[in-house]
């Protein structure tokens, strides 16, 4: 197999050589067995039939092109949709969450909060990240309404 691939690489070399006139591809053995193969005829040397050469016609790649262009564009737009799903899915339960510890406005007093503004100070915060994590889904849900669906 290898040295079928030698020999059609070896004459379609030959064959590129417009200058020169090929009459006929001559294969030489010597006695320590390399074989050669020339344009010109030597001692020893036999000539080898070439089966004719096969041309294939160029493809149009315009077509082509498109769908591969168009295949890229949808696993970016996939990954894309991906990830903004998976943040929406972190900022849900992180909303969750805050939700559950805020309790409608009357979270739980904990023990550090022996001064009543301690509480309050916590309160206004839960509320104010309560308030922050649902713009981030707002935020996120208008990005994923606005990419495109793969095709």
């Amino acid at each position: 197999m290898m040295k079928l691939s030698y020999f059609f690489l070896l004459a379609i070399i030959l064959l590129s050589y417009s200058g020169q006139s090929i009459s006929g591809v001559y294969k030489q053995v010597d006695e320590d067995g390399n074989v050669t193969y020339s344009n010109v005829q030597s001692r020893n040397a036999e000539e080898v039939d070439l089966p004719p050469l096969v041309v294939v016609p160029s493809v149009e790649s315009k077509g082509v092109d498109n769908r591969i262009r168009q295949r890229r564009e949808n696993k970016i737009i996939k990954k894309q949709r991906q990830e903004i799903m998976q943040h929406i899915s972190e900022e849900t339960e992180v909303l969750e969450n805050l939700k559950a510890e805020y309790k409608d406005g009357n979270p739980d007093r904990l023990g550090s909060e022996r001064n009543y503004q301690r509480y309050l100070d916590r309160v206004d915060r839960l509320k104010k990240e309560i308030g922050f994590r649902e713009a981030n889904l707002q935020a996120l849900q208008r990005q994923l309404d606005e990419l495109p669906q793969p095709e």
